[in-house]
């Protein structure tokens, strides 16, 4: 433990991925996690925008033991559960590369959630091997943070968490898996490999997406699997740097694509247990 952030005594140095995120971190925390607009604010608002559905409506009043985050930031998803959904936990675990976002993250927590009897462990650490013990976690949630991370630790990182959580556990992971047959994201498939910075997106298929979860084992462990579209979209946002006029409302008219096309016009995947799902 250092200055309230927890280091692994056995991991190498520096990888180009952290240290991207280090640097992104150290800029702008809000910016880098959220992709929000430049801005100076540090307030509940701004901290806690682009809070996707699934958290809006995630079951009021619940109550975990121990809570393990994937990708935590500066804290966006416990904050927004904390204050909006009155969600409480017993031991916070959040796990991040970022030394510099896990500060944010304390200070955060502090500033706008302060939860003085909730042991926190604030752990730099790539999420691929968690210094955690066997069934040990209630719930597992990660936000906006496997789209970045190659498919091999991304599997790893699930079988961990499968190995992690108590049978029976719930889990959550939002804006996990761009569709790779979204026609959003094929101009971003073609970008060529020489040009794509670390944490550059990773596309996966509906298929894809439930090998992993049933082979790294974390479906039986749940009790099952529930996904579905975390959004719908046929234009995209953007065209490089130039943003794209309307995209955002023709995509929000889209509304409820029919069943046959709801797999292609999918933007991403969201999977959660069971239990969450409703």
């Amino acid at each position: 433990e250092r200055d309230g952030i927890y280091h692994r005594t056995d991991e190498g140095g520096q990888s180009d991925y952290r240290q991207r995120w280090e640097a992104e971190a150290a800029e702008n925390p809000v910016r880098s996690a959220i992709a929000a607009d430049e801005t100076d604010r540090v307030d509940f608002e701004t901290l806690t925008a682009k809070t996707g559905p699934v958290w809006q409506r995630f079951p009021r009043e619940r109550h975990f033991e121990t809570v393990l985050e994937i990708g935590a930031g500066y804290g966006r998803i416990p904050l927004y559960l904390a204050r909006e959904r009155r969600v409480s936990w017993s031991t916070y675990i959040a796990i991040d590369i970022s030394g510099t976002m896990l500060e944010r993250f304390v200070e955060y927590r502090d500033r706008f959630a302060p939860a003085p009897t909730v042991r926190l462990y604030p752990i730099r650490t790539s999420a691929d091997s968690l210094p955690l013990e066997d069934d040990s976690v209630d719930l597992a949630i990660t936000s906006a943070v496997f789209l970045h991370m190659g498919k091999r630790f991304v599997r790893d990182t699930v079988a961990e968490i499968a190995r992690t959580l108590k049978p029976g556990g719930d889990f959550v992971f939002d804006v996990s898996f761009p569709n790779a047959r979204n026609p959003t994201n094929l101009l971003l498939q073609l970008k060529p490999e020489r040009f794509r910075p670390p944490h550059f997106m990773k596309f996966w298929t509906r298929r894809e997406v439930e090998s992993l979860l049933v082979e790294s084992g974390l479906a039986a462990k749940a009790g099952g699997i529930t996904i579905e579209p975390g959004a719908y979209a046929l234009l995209p946002k953007r065209v490089g740097p130039v943003p794209l006029p309307l995209a955002r409302r023709a995509n929000r008219a889209l509304g409820k694509p029919p069943e046959r096309l709801a797999g292609i016009l999918a933007e991403s995947f969201l999977v959660t247990s069971p239990g969450l799902a409703s």
